[in-house]
């Protein structure tokens, strides 16, 4: 007589039920890794198109900047060079003064369902030690746009995003030097978290 081996039908529902069990213990641990990972990948890539910035303006001779804004409650920026020699402004973009050196870059591509600015009721604090923010989420003077100047320098600014849940990202430029940072923090940190770029 011989045997015959196999797995029964029972067996094979055990199987399944037990890895259904596991990837719905490991599913809130994966969302949140995406969420943070989608931050991570918005930092770097403002990082480097605001590097790219600098490198127009050095290379061109004339200021250069991410302009920074929203339509329909959807985030954007697009990087935009000075045609006039007044210096980027937004009067002069909307115009078509100042021309756009390429397309929109639309945030929640990058990182879905984040925004521009900082939810008043999550207090969160000013990464120069100085009280809480507020919900604009740009700090870049009045114009909303991060600039780089023709001699390398740029506009001191910070431009900060939330992930709608509790994240904010901040991406800073030194004035003097131009340098870019992105920092992060989430509800409960006491203080900001570097980003590596």
């Amino acid at each position: 007589m011989t045997e015959q081996r196999g797995v029964s039908l029972v067996e094979s529902l055990a199987v399944l039920a037990i890895i259904g069990l596991v990837l719905a213990a490991a599913m809130p641990n994966l969302e949140e890794f995406k969420r943070k990972s989608d931050l991570v990948r918005l930092a770097r890539q403002i990082a480097a198109d605001a590097l790219r910035c600098r490198m127009e303006a050095l290379t061109s001779c004339r200021n250069v900047g991410l302009v920074f804004g929203d339509v329909e409650d959807r985030s954007y920026y697009v990087m935009v060079a000075d045609a006039d020699n007044d210096g980027v402004s937004r009067a002069d973009f909307v115009r078509g003064v100042d021309r756009a050196l390429g397309p929109k870059v639309w945030v929640h591509f990058l990182s879905g369902g984040t925004r521009l600015g900082v939810p008043a009721a999550w207090k969160v604090p000013d990464p120069s030690g100085s009280g809480v923010l507020d919900n604009r989420g740009l700090r870049v003077g009045s114009s909303g746009i991060m600039s780089f100047s023709r001699t390398g320098g740029a506009t001191p600014s910070s431009v900060y995003f939330n992930d709608g849940r509790d994240r904010v990202l901040a991406v800073r430029v030194n004035g003097e030097v131009g340098r870019i940072r992105a920092l992060l923090w989430r509800r409960g940190w006491r203080a900001w978290r570097e980003v590596r770029l």
